[in-house]
């Protein structure tokens, strides 16, 4: 088994070391090291390096390193026949999770209000008594693997959650709601919304200005899923009616965000650059040699989102 890693995060000796003991078998090559016309089996990436000009005839399936598969699915280089199949990964389940939990602490004691008392040299005397944990209503939308992942963890922790989803989920704990109907349900009077939705076209600008006008005053909203889930006019109005209390960001139409971009000043918007939730080297591992395992026994491949036809050893 030929493999073609051309993700420049997996290129680390960490991953490097997991893979070949996992696969101590399989031939590994990084991308900028492959040559011209060679022939591999599986192809390793989140997205297609711009030099790579054609895929070859030999190759069975590309491994999708990383959450999101759109950038993939969507890539015309890759034939439509081509199986795609996506990282299963639970350390990096649970950097996600962290990062919502993270978000919603910081909404739980009111860190933006306090971080800019302190700024002020303003020493405020409570009015009422602090937030607990089951007063504060957290909605997450998308479940998939991970934000089922999101949502069973803030549920475990003492947070009421309701999560959204095109169709119909089940999680204990969780109250689950789906389609058009059941998207205003799930976030009415949400004191955070964590976004873990894939790029769709019905996705597309989904957190919007009836989005947030349904919060509870002052929510933070939490973007983990694509920077196209987020209206960023609609974002700037609703902090300046303080709709929106703040937004935690980690995904943008363009990345590296421009500098220009009015994000980066802005005291109630946190801003991460794309790595809440980063493959780990033991679970991205564990997940290509499952994928090997299937191609080489003709199984169905885990994490599969395109079928694609299988071509044979």
């Amino acid at each position: 088994m030929r493999i073609v890693v051309a993700d420049p995060l997996a290129y680390s000796d960490s991953f490097e070391r997991a893979l070949r003991a996992a696969l101590p078998s399989a031939d590994f090559v990084r991308w900028p090291d492959l040559a011209d016309g060679a022939e591999y089996d599986l192809l390793v990436a989140w997205h297609l390096p711009k030099e790579m000009i054609a895929l070859p005839r030999s190759l069975r399936a590309v491994f999708c390193f990383g959450a999101g598969t759109d950038q993939l699915l969507g890539d015309p280089r890759i034939p439509a026949d081509l199986p795609i199949a996506r990282l299963q990964d639970q350390g990096q389940a649970e950097q996600l999770l962290d990062y919502a939990m993270h978000a919603v602490f910081t909404r739980l004691h009111d860190d933006i209000v306090i971080r800019a008392d302190q700024h002020a040299r303003l020493w405020r005397q409570p009015d009422r008594q602090n937030r607990t944990r089951g007063s504060l209503r957290t909605a997450v939308l998308g479940l998939g693997p991970l934000g089922m992942h999101v949502a069973q963890g803030l549920s475990a922790a003492g947070f009421p959650v309701s999560a959204w989803s095109r169709s119909a989920r089940s999680i204990e704990g969780v109250a689950c709601l789906h389609g058009a109907d059941g998207l205003g349900a799930c976030v009415d009077g949400a004191d955070v919304v964590v976004n873990l939705l894939p790029s769709r076209p019905e996705t597309k600008g989904i957190l919007s200005d009836r989005l947030f006008s349904r919060l509870a005053p002052g929510a933070y909203v939490v973007n983990l899923g694509r920077g196209d889930h987020l209206d960023e006019e609609a974002l700037r109005a609703g902090l300046d009616r303080d709709w929106v209390g703040a937004a935690w960001l980690d995904v943008f139409p363009v990345e590296p965000l421009p500098a220009e971009h009015w994000f980066w000043g802005h005291e109630r918007v946190r801003l991460t650059p794309h790595r809440a939730g980063l493959p780990t080297p033991r679970g991205a591992a564990a997940s290509i040699t499952a994928v090997v395992a299937a191609l080489e026994s003709g199984r169905p491949l885990p994490g599969l989102v395109r079928p694609g036809r299988m071509i044979g050893n």
